[in-house]
């Protein structure tokens, strides 16, 4: 991920204000929220709505290493709407949430959003405390795959579950430790 001019100019400096912009895009519709309060147009023209007070992002690193990391988006003081909403969802697993960061400069939209992350939504988690209503999205990169052993591409065997005749890893096993001479004269 590459950050453009406008967002390496705000993130760099001592007090960095930015925002970030969610995008859930479910079966029926993509509802598309911000950190902040009220409505926000970004440069693209779409919409956000305010969702408040956001608990926490968890979830966003790079993502390099041998496993990937399952993440969490939890926000507090959502509407009635909301919640009601999510608790007749039915449409949310295994579909995008898109996660951005909008710099500001004086209080105004400076650059476009940058795009920070691609996660799928898994399960959703609702609780209503002290009047106060919450909702948790729990997901997972693209790169997840809960059921495969790592490398399991690799092998003869899965890639004949997978593709039935396909000969790209019938010498895998053979080359695994093979030491060649070098020059073979």
């Amino acid at each position: 991920m590459s950050l453009s001019v406008e967002a390496s100019e705000i993130i760099v400096k001592r007090e960095a204000v930015a925002a970030f912009l969610i995008e859930l895009v479910f079966i029926s519709e993509t509802k598309r929220v911000w950190t902040g309060f009220g409505k926000l147009r970004t440069s693209d023209t779409k919409e956000w709505d305010g969702l408040g007070e956001v608990i926490g992002i968890e979830g966003l690193g790079a993502g390099l290493g041998p496993s990937a990391t399952p993440g969490r988006l939890g926000v507090s003081g959502v509407s009635t709407q909301v919640i009601q909403s999510a608790v007749n969802a039915t449409e949310y697993k295994d579909q995008p949430i898109l996660i951005y960061l909008q710099p500001f400069q004086n209080r105004a939209l400076y650059g476009a959003p940058v795009p920070l992350q691609l996660r799928f939504m898994k399960s959703l988690e609702i609780s209503r405390s002290d009047g106060t209503r919450s909702i948790a999205v729990n997901h997972e990169g693209p790169y997840t795959g809960r059921r495969r052993p790592a490398a399991g591409w690799y092998s003869f065997a899965d890639q004949q579950k997978r593709s039935p005749g396909d000969l790209f890893c019938e010498r895998v096993f053979d080359l695994l430790f093979k030491q060649e001479r070098f020059p073979d004269y």
